[in-house]
């Protein structure tokens, strides 16, 4: 009778502690679950454009989740060393920590996909911030704010616009711009000292203010430190296409220019693949992000990057949603507050001391508002360089 006894109090007390567990898992859960849910809705460049997408992915998974996404759905923790080197030198005193919150990324595969997704991340997922990444993405936004009130948007590239075009300035949304012209200027600078043939190649995706501000900052850059050179300039229509990149890049290699510079998302891939193809004495030019540490594309021959950051809006943006300091209207990012700029790559092979000296005089001339740079690619024609630097 007594070992039957005990038999029966040590199931109980297995009982009670496999329900202590149970709810102790279940509390995690709930905790979990509880982490404040911020979506993404990505361009039709998508997920590994290595480009604006991933970006912004960068700012969302990266910083703010200290996740890393796994190849077909998913995501690992994040190491401390891994999340300390994905921070970039300029943007180390920026205080970029774990803000744990929970990622949720919907993929755009065309342009109707954005208000589903959009919808979707407010009605379905319930989150608290839903982040749209690109200028096409602007009528989006600007539909389901308007029908969302309670939800947070922030819109990357664009101020949110409604069913006739017209902008229209939300309670609850944030847009993040960049000056683009004073990055792509930087970029032609180097561009212009860097040509041998005095050839130098711009390929565009599509038609749009950010593609069209960094198009006119690069030709007032080359004009400014090398007037005489010929810029050719080609327009794919897509930020999808690699095959359209490469083939663009390669005319323009054929009309003898050795500098090429793209800003055309993952189309843009294409210049760096045929680049890598032929070596020097070509170099490429990235964009949105420093391309030469990418060593998917052409890390030998990429001379330096137009950079904006694109990863540091989306994480300012999350951060504003966790400490509660959303603040709806425009923020514009700039060289004067780290927004944009260039990356060192190879700029120290192609240049000189002295012209690397000279670019950096340029860009504090930027930044103390001695140079203005046109946003317009038709303006620069009859646009001024500074006459010394």
């Amino acid at each position: 009778m007594k070992i039957k006894r005990v038999f029966i109090v040590l199931v109980i007390i297995l009982q009670v502690m496999a329900l202590y567990a149970g709810g102790k898992k279940e509390q995690q859960a709930k905790a979990k679950s509880g982490k404040i849910k911020i979506g993404l809705v990505t361009d039709v460049g998508g997920r590994g454009d290595r480009s604006f997408n991933d970006s912004a992915l960068r700012g969302l998974e990266t910083w703010a989740a200290k996740l890393k996404y796994v190849k077909g759905g998913g995501y690992a923790e994040l190491s401390t060393s891994a999340y300390d080197s994905s921070i970039p030198g300029d943007l180390k005193s920026e205080n970029i920590k774990p803000l744990d919150i929970t990622p949720i990324v919907l993929e755009s595969k065309a342009k109707e996909d954005y208000v589903p997704n959009i919808t979707t991340l407010v009605e379905q997922e319930n989150a608290k911030l839903v982040i749209g990444v690109g200028f096409m993405l602007a009528g989006a936004i600007g539909e389901v704010a308007q029908t969302h009130p309670n939800t947070k948007f922030m819109l990357i590239d664009a101020v949110p616009i409604d069913a006739s075009g017209k902008a229209v300035n939300l309670p609850n949304v944030v847009s993040y711009l960049f000056k683009e012209n004073e990055c792509g200027f930087l970029a032609g600078a180097i561009a212009g000292y860097a040509t041998k043939t005095g050839k130098i190649g711009y390929i565009g995706g599509m038609k749009i203010p950010p593609v069209l501000r960094y198009e006119a900052g690069f030709r007032a850059g080359v004009k400014t430190t090398n007037p005489k050179a010929k810029i050719i300039g080609l327009y794919t229509g897509s930020f999808t296409e690699p095959a359209l990149g490469k083939s663009a890049a390669e005319s323009e290699i054929a009309q003898d220019a050795d500098v090429l510079f793209h800003a055309a998302g993952a189309t843009g891939n294409g210049m760096f693949q045929a680049i890598c193809e032929r070596g020097a004495p070509y170099w490429g030019i990235g964009v949105d992000v420093d391309m030469g540490l990418d060593p998917n594309l052409c890390p030998d021959r990429t001379l330096t990057s137009a950079m904006k950051h694109v990863d540091y809006a989306t994480y300012l943006a999350v951060r504003s949603i966790v400490d509660n300091s959303f603040k709806s209207g425009i923020i514009t990012m700039a060289l004067k507050d780290g927004g944009v700029g260039y990356a060192p790559d190879h700029v120290k092979d192609a240049l000189s001391g002295t012209q690397i000296k000279k670019i950096g005089h340029l860009k504090q001339m930027i930044i103390d508002k001695e140079i203005t740079i046109p946003e317009d690619p038709a303006k620069v024609q009859a646009w001024s360089p500074p006459s010394s630097f």
